[in-house]
């Protein structure tokens, strides 16, 4: 009970990682945070646990491992309770870096009390505690954000996690307690040196696939509104598949770098997509997860020493160090590509609309009801939330019905901004993971043709489903609306009668004036509506669209 009890606490610490994944939505919503903000979430955890392993190890050397696990597992608990208090963003960061600190010295106390560096039931507690952090903690998150909030995930490790403060503390009362003797032989730290490769090769295989979970769950929930639930439901399809491929025997530097192409392969395919749907995200997935069973054993503990606790140090150092640096490349490139995208998205939204079989005015008036505000956090779900508003507050059936027949092309145009502002960092993610297995393969090509041939059915399997993939977005597409060039003449939407005469003279205006200030005439419609696009736009263009001086000659066309 008492290894159990350390392992569980172990594995929290490990979880952490990930398992707040699920939360980073809400998080990112309550706490009016950006994309970058929620990235540090992670990332801060992960940054302070990759700088306190190896200080920690030291310090197990002279207050003894027990005292350290029962002090970082007690600290690991008081911040988790911190965490699911905060009020702020910083706050939680603050508390987070905290908890990394506690889960540093828990780390390294526990693998030496379960003996994680032997080969009997230790190591199984050791290597079952690593599973269960990435296998469990998204899933896990998940089902605690939609059961109640993303609070719940810091608050319901406290209880977990205080078992392990009492097996510390009843190893240190018994007096049992030996600091273990280093293995004979090579020193550790020599070996490891020698291990350049496999040691770069595991840090981009664990920013990669960690990456990936975070990622993923980003474009699920915050950018095509799934449910926490079923976004867990479908990143554990990642882990789960790591589990059966780490069963597979071989060769282990056969095996690393077939697994780092298979997850490169995978990985590939999500910046591929062909449609808005969660389901397209579990063949990806199966192959990172298959790629990251075969890899990650092969690196770490096999071609990585993990016997002493020095060596865990160093491991759980790179595999977390890898991880920081993605989340704080990744993160930018996201927000960025999401901020353009959906910025794209408001206007082809604004000229679907605009060319919609609508009553001119009331067009122009739904038309920034709808997409003025949308944003970054939960566009679709926006949409949907104002399409839905806009259906029961319609003046007459032909407006509701004309509004239920764009629905489906304005869900199609968000979605696939979406997707598309997440496909340079899927690119780069993939090309992490690819990078770990160019690496190992020039640093020992396999000479026996057994190897040479999996490692070459597992890159043909990855290049099969990159192409596969490809080939079904080129025919799926993507659902752009063009926007016309406001100083040329077009076509208008044939309404007739009264209503179409003042539609054609109101769409003339706007196209007027936009052709004046050098923007779209959806650009300028959702900025006469949006203080902040207002804002925007005059920062662009060198007018404000709300001023009468400015506006009103060039409606007219003086």
């Amino acid at each position: 009970m008492r290894r159990a009890a350390l392992g569980l606490a172990a594995g929290l610490a490990l979880a952490d990682a990930s398992i707040v994944t699920l939360g980073l939505p809400s998080i990112l919503v309550e706490l009016e945070a950006t994309v970058e903000g929620v990235a540090l979430v992670l990332g801060v955890y992960t940054a302070a646990l990759a700088l306190a392993l190896l200080p920690a190890s030291a310090l197990a050397a002279g207050v003894g491992a027990p005292r350290l696990g029962a002090a970082g597992i007690g600290l690991f608990a008081l911040a988790s309770l911190g965490c699911g208090l905060s009020g702020s963003l910083g706050m939680l960061l603050a508390l987070r870096g905290v908890q990394a600190l506690g889960g540093a010295a828990a780390l390294v106390a526990c693998f030496e009390l379960v003996g994680g560096g032997g080969s009997g039931p230790g190591r199984r507690i050791w290597v079952g505690a690593s599973v269960f952090g990435v296998a469990v903690g998204p899933a896990l998150g998940g089902a605690l954000t939609e059961a109640f909030d993303w609070r719940a995930i810091f608050l319901a490790q406290v209880p977990l996690a205080l078992p392990g403060v009492l097996a510390a503390l009843s190893v240190q009362r018994e007096g049992a307690w030996r600091e273990p003797a280093l293995p004979t032989g090579v020193p550790a730290s020599r070996e490891f040196a020698g291990r350049l490769r496999p040691a770069i090769a595991l840090g981009l295989l664990s920013a990669a696939l960690t990456a990936v979970i975070f990622l993923v769950v980003l474009l699920l929930v915050s950018g095509w509104s799934v449910e926490p639930l079923a976004a867990a439901l479908a990143v554990s399809v990642l882990p789960i598949s790591a589990l059966a491929a780490s069963r597979v025997p071989g060769e282990p530097w056969t095996r690393a770098t077939a697994g780092c192409l298979l997850a490169a392969g995978g990985i590939a395919c999500l910046a591929l997509l062909p449609g808005a749907s969660a389901l397209w995200t579990l063949a990806p997935q199966l192959l990172a997860g298959a790629g990251m069973g075969l890899a990650l054993p092969a690196l770490a503990g096999e071609l990585l020493p993990e016997r002493t606790r020095r060596d865990a140090a160093q491991l759980l150092t790179i595999r977390h160090a890898g991880i920081a640096l993605a989340l704080a490349l990744l993160a930018p490139i996201v927000s960025a590509n999401l901020d353009s995208s959906i910025s794209s998205a408001r206007e082809q939204g604004t000229a679907v609309l605009l060319d919609a079989r609508l009553d001119p005015v009331r067009k122009i008036a739904i038309a920034p009801e709808l997409f003025g505000g949308l944003d970054t956090d939960d566009p679709r779900g926006e949409l949907q939330h104002s399409l839905e508003e806009a259906v029961v507050d319609a003046e007459d059936d032909d407006e509701a019905n004309e509004l239920v027949r764009v629905e489906g092309l304005l869900d199609d145009v968000v979605t696939d901004a979406v997707r598309s502002a997440f496909r340079v960092a899927f690119v780069v993610t993939a090309a992490l993971a690819l990078a770990a297995a160019v690496l190992l393969a020039l640093g020992r090509f396999p000479g026996r043709a057994r190897a040479r041939a999996a490692i070459a059915t597992c890159a043909a399997c990855g290049a099969i489903a990159a192409g596969g993939y490809g080939a079904a977005y080129a025919v799926e597409g993507r659902t752009t609306v063009a926007l016309g060039d406001p100083c040329d003449e077009r076509d208008r939407p044939e309404t007739g009668g009264i209503g179409g005469l003042l539609q054609d003279i109101s769409l003339e205006a706007l196209d007027r004036a936009a052709c004046e200030f050098g923007s779209s005439r959806e650009e300028l419609l959702l900025a006469l509506f949006d203080d902040e696009l207002a804002e925007d736009f005059e920062r662009e263009h060198g007018a404000d669209p709300r001023s009468l001086s400015e506006l009103g000659p060039a409606l007219f066309g003086l």
